[in-house]
């Protein structure tokens, strides 16, 4: 019943199908883009996921000279088995369904950005103007209905693929073995439902290094429904704040390496 997706960073042409079949398939508004400026990504547009930018593919170069290469890797949310997010979330506004998907209900978000501040991927996406959460959403909606997700039936090559979780990560372990590389996703944050299989460690094309168990597996919602009324709203303000606090020094870190 569970589902999982495989990327295959060395079967990916950088095509930007995926992107856009995401967009288009949620009605996601495009935005002004730049390319970036950063060394070794110059060519990724736009440099980051955002609220309206739910899939991304990355260039990643390494190398000099002779030996300079392009690496493409998909950036998305990697729909864990236990998310952290849904965890955190104060209100319940994350679910994680059971053929895979990890889905934020934006009509009960309340903007309080800790699904930001606690993901080890380093994935959802504040709207100031909406004053919500985003991120990739599996299409639950085309899982249902026996469907790919809108960028797996979009991909040329067959670098995304989509089946039985335990039948992906067998194809991704078997192609890291092949390859000598290496499978991101299926340790890490206790496992998760998409699957990269690389070329080169995952940290040097640039996924986060995440630890394989989560040091709070405590749910926030567990002491603060029982708390009711006025105790609810403070303790709500109280995360509120400190969400916002830890967001502010991710900035200024991401800054200060900049």
């Amino acid at each position: 019943m569970a589902k999982a997706i495989k990327f295959d960073s060395t079967r990916c042409i950088a095509c930007h199908a995926c992107q856009v079949a995401c967009k288009r398939w949620w009605e996601l508004k495009a935005e002004d883009t730049t390319l970036s400026a950063a060394k070794g990504t110059e060519w990724t547009n736009p440099p980051d996921l955002s609220p309206r930018t739910w899939v991304l593919v990355k260039f990643i170069g390494s190398g000099e000279g002779e030996d300079f290469k392009w690496s493409f890797v998909q950036e998305r949310c990697m729909h864990c088995l236990n998310p952290t997010c849904r965890n955190a979330c104060p209100v319940g506004a994350i679910t994680k369904y059971d053929e895979g998907p990890v889905v934020i209900n934006v009509d009960v978000c309340i903007g309080c950005k800790y699904c930001v501040a606690v993901c080890p991927f380093k994935i959802p996406r504040f709207d100031p103007v909406t004053n919500k959460a985003y991120k990739c959403t599996m299409c639950p909606d085309r899982i249902r209905e026996g469907l790919e997700p809108a960028c797996v039936y979009a991909c040329p090559t067959d670098a995304l693929e989509f089946g039985e979780r335990e039948d992906m990560l067998t194809l991704a372990q078997a192609k890291a073995d092949a390859i000598g590389g290496y499978v991101y996703g299926d340790d890490e944050n206790e496992g998760t439902s998409v699957f990269m299989v690389t070329d080169a460690p995952p940290e040097q094309l640039g996924y986060h290094k995440v630890e394989n168990t989560q040091p709070l597996s405590m749910q926030i919602k567990d002491f603060i429904e029982p708390a009711g009324g006025v105790v609810t709203l403070a303790i709500l303000g109280s995360l509120a704040g400190i969400s916002l606090i830890a967001h502010r020094k991710e900035k200024v870190k991401e800054a200060e390496k900049k």
